[in-house]
């Protein structure tokens, strides 16, 4: 076995051991799923494993435990019906997948099965005249106001982060229900140098909440223990930067569906991860 090899081994050794340590110390966390709130030193004892485990955490962390329930939702055509009209779509092609294709003034649609929408506008709609970056909140303005003024999509959305390679920028919005966050839907700007050249969209119709169906979740403080005893030690600093509440599941090709509430933790490379508030279970994620 050669040194570097040997190196490496060890390394992930001593994390895997700091890992254990870690909920060795604290698994009174996972045996109490009513506990009501995770105190301040015992917060602070956690953060500083986790940190050992190659987590970094630059949010602030809910230690309460609160209560929620499911959310019963089904996909919503409102998006389509509005892109096609004011773009005035004719259908065109399908494909084998089943997904649908129109044509209309300076746009293409594509709709897929489940109702995920993507919307390439031809040509692209310059949002701003200078050719250098414009500052993400700026940007993200410029885009909610092209959508507010051209109607495709209503106004249960909010933005969330940006993610950028090269040229293209990606601005990413959330939906909401009632100030929730409901990350199953969201809406994707795609940008190069300034232009919207596309959208992505995938919202849903959530049914109004019954009372009384509301039980008790964990705090972030132990979804956050979860999520690092699943994902394992990482070899390089993982940099957590944000930590929402809210209800997630992936995408489903059904009439109605239930969405569990969810912690999410939004990684400083924009990478999501969800842990359901119920089970501690780390949810799958759709993929686009």
């Amino acid at each position: 076995m050669n040194l570097s090899r040997a190196k490496t081994i060890l390394i992930y050794a001593f994390l895997g051991l700091n890992l254990f340590l870690c909920f060795f110390l604290f698994g009174d966390l996972f045996k109490k799923p009513l506990q009501m709130r995770v105190s301040h030193k015992q917060w602070h004892q956690i953060k500083e494993q986790i940190g050992e485990s190659g987590y970094l955490v630059a949010a602030r962390v809910d230690r309460a435990a609160r209560k929620s329930a499911f959310l019963t939702v089904s996909p919503s055509d409102d998006p389509e019906r509005a892109i096609r009209s004011r773009f005035e779509m004719i259908p065109g092609s399908s494909a084998p997948d089943g997904s649908l294709y129109f044509r209309g003034e300076e746009a293409r649609l594509k709709v897929l099965p489940g109702g995920l929408l993507q919307l390439e506008l031809t040509p692209g709609k310059p949002l701003s005249k200078e050719v250098a970056a414009v500052d993400e909140k700026a940007m993200a303005a410029l885009v909610e106001r092209y959508l507010k003024e051209n109607k495709l999509v209503p106004a249960e959305i909010r933005y969330d982060h940006m993610t950028a390679s090269g040229s293209k920028t990606v601005l990413h919005y959330r939906q909401t229900v009632g100030g929730a966050s409901l990350f199953s839907g969201y809406l994707d700007a795609i940008l190069e140098n300034n232009t919207l050249m596309a959208l992505e969209i995938y919202l849903l119709e959530p049914e109004p909440r019954a009372r009384g169906r509301e039980m008790e979740i964990i705090p972030a403080a132990r979804a956050l223990l979860r999520l690092v005893e699943i994902l394992g030690p990482s070899s390089s600093p993982k940099r957590i930067i944000r930590v929402d509440p809210g209800f997630y599941s992936r995408q489903y090709d059904a009439e109605k569906w239930e969405v569990p509430p969810v912690w999410r933790f939004l990684f400083d490379n924009g990478d999501s991860c969800f842990i359901n508030a119920f089970t501690g279970n780390l949810e799958p994620e759709t993929s686009n």
